[in-house]
Formats: structure tokens, sequence, C-alpha cells
């Protein structure tokens, strides 16, 4: 049961039942959202109401709503002490962070290859939580973010002295804070370990302006997710989707074949963290109502 959308947290009715969901709208109509969740785990017991984004969370943090939508690296999940509840049937597409580059640049430059693999593998999705917290409520730059997570993770070199002349490798980003702090890092490692020279342009704008920035050669390289590359960029029928089962490494390869195959683009190895479609709920009541997964969910509500 969805009710109207509300632009006021005291407007919220509390639930009749046991619990109460606040979702945003793009989450209630996307069919990789709240359908497909419902589909999967039954969710029909949990009564929600539709909210404005900017104030979904909020209504977590005061108790407002019970349950809410989310990405799994927000770092709001570690300011408000949300809990994300594990998607146990792979009901959510992996999104999973990987560097969409040039293969052109990566010919030109074979030294480049080795220096973007130092972040793979490397940032969990506890990790980036905690890098988006940083930037978004302890209002740390981009750039010292990124120079201390190299530091702690041995990777960070000094920048090489700017040789007049050099190649500039252009790298983009999307515009939230996660995409410029994944910038910054790859410009400090090929600033402390190749000869290049970077421009970063950061905050380009949504997906489709990155991605068409890649393909006309505006920018080198950016970060983009597998959930995105598949279902916005590539958009296979449902029935390839559903071939895929949802496993990171299936999608992973689809989509690097793909644009491969028609946009001659690389993606190269994924940096480690999941930045996907989660349910949250405030951590001391998901502990006290024993909510781990969403399975947990419905099943608390079915009794």
């Amino acid at each position: 049961m969805a009710l109207p959308l509300l632009g006021a947290l005291y407007l919220l009715p509390r639930a009749t039942g046991k619990l109460l969901a606040g979702f945003s709208p793009e989450f209630v109509g996307r069919a990789d959202g709240l359908p497909s969740l419902t589909k999967t785990y039954g969710l029909t017991r949990l009564p929600n109401v539709v909210l404005a984004p900017a104030l979904v969370y909020e209504a977590a943090r005061n108790a407002n709503v019970d349950v809410i939508d989310g990405y799994s690296t927000d770092g709001r999940i570690r300011a408000y002490n949300l809990r994300v509840l594990h998607d146990d049937r792979r009901v959510f597409p992996p999104y999973y962070a990987v560097p969409v580059v040039r293969p052109a640049l990566l010919r030109e430059h074979p030294e480049l290859a080795p220096v973007l693999a130092l972040l793979a593998g490397q940032i969990s999705d506890s990790v980036m939580t905690n890098l988006n917290y940083r930037a978004d409520y302890l209002h740390q730059s981009p750039q010292a973010i990124a120079e201390g997570f190299l530091r702690r993770r041995g990777l960070w070199r000094a920048p090489r002295p700017a040789v007049a002349g050099a190649p500039v490798v252009r790298l983009g980003s999307k515009i939230f804070a996660e995409q410029y702090i994944l910038a910054e890092m790859y410009a400090a490692l090929i600033r402390g370990n190749t000869g290049l020279a970077v421009q970063t342009k950061t905050g380009l704008g949504g997906t489709t302006i990155c991605f068409e920035a890649l393909r006309d050669g505006a920018i080198d390289m950016y970060p983009e997710y597998t959930g995105t590359g598949l279902l916005v960029l590539l958009q296979p029928t449902p029935a390839v989707v559903d071939s895929l089962g949802g496993r990171p490494d299936t999608v992973l390869h689809y989509v690097r074949t793909e644009f491969r195959r028609r946009y001659n683009l690389e993606w190269l190895a994924p940096l480690g963290f999941n930045n996907t479609y989660a349910l949250l709920m405030r951590q001391q009541q998901a502990q006290q109502l024993s909510i781990a997964s969403v399975s947990d969910l419905g099943q608390y509500l079915r009794h």
C-alpha cells in the first residue's frame, strides 16, 4: 500500500501495522526497485509513503518511518547509524564501480594500465561509505580524502615534477561526492607514478553526459557502475537481464563484452564496492527485531 507523496515529515502517519516504509519516487517506479522487491520477497504487508528524495534519510533518522530505500555506500548510513539489509535473494542488480577508459589511452601509454590497477579490489562497501561520510558530513575535500586513503593503503607517492608538453590524461566524473573522490584517487596515482599530466573534469553531469564525453574523446576515463552500464546504457531485454541472474561476475562480463563491441570502450577491474539500491533501517531497531536481511524483514511482517 503506497500513500501519496508528502512534502513535510510532520505529516507522516504512523503505520497501523508493525512497520512503515518511506520510499523515494524513483525507487517506487523503477522495475529494479520496489516492484521487483515486492514480487520476490512478498513485502505486501509493508505500508509505505512516497517521500521527496531529500526527506527519505531524515525520515528514518527521526523515526518517522522504519524502512527506507537508499544506496549501499551512502555516507548517511554511518552518520545516522543505519543498517543495510542484506539482499539475500539478489533482487537489486550489482552496481560495482569500475573505471571505463578509451582503449587508445592504454595503447598510447602502456605504463598507465598497472597504475590504474592499483585500486582494483581496494575499496569495500564500508570503506566507501566512510569516505563518503568524510565528504558529506565532515566536509573534507575530495582531494584530501583521496590522499588520506592512498597513504593508509601505502599507495601514495608525491607528484612527479611537471614536464612542459607532457601528454594529458583527462579524468571525468558525475556530480556527487563519491565520484569526485575516485577521480582524485586516480589523478594522484597518475601524477605520482607516471610522467603524464592530469586534467580533472569532475561534475560533468549525469550518466549520459559522462558516457557521451568518453565516446567523443572529451575525456579519457571515468568511474561507472555495472548496473548503470547494463540497465541505463546498454538497455538489454528483460530476458537478457534475467539470464544474468544478478551475479556480479556475469553482469560485468556482459557489460564489458558489449561495451567493446558497441562502443570500443574498455571496463577495467572493479574497485571492490557495490553502490547498489538497498533497504535501510535504524541500526538499533533492526537489532532489536533481529532483522539483518530483506528476507528477515518479510518474515517479521508475516508474523
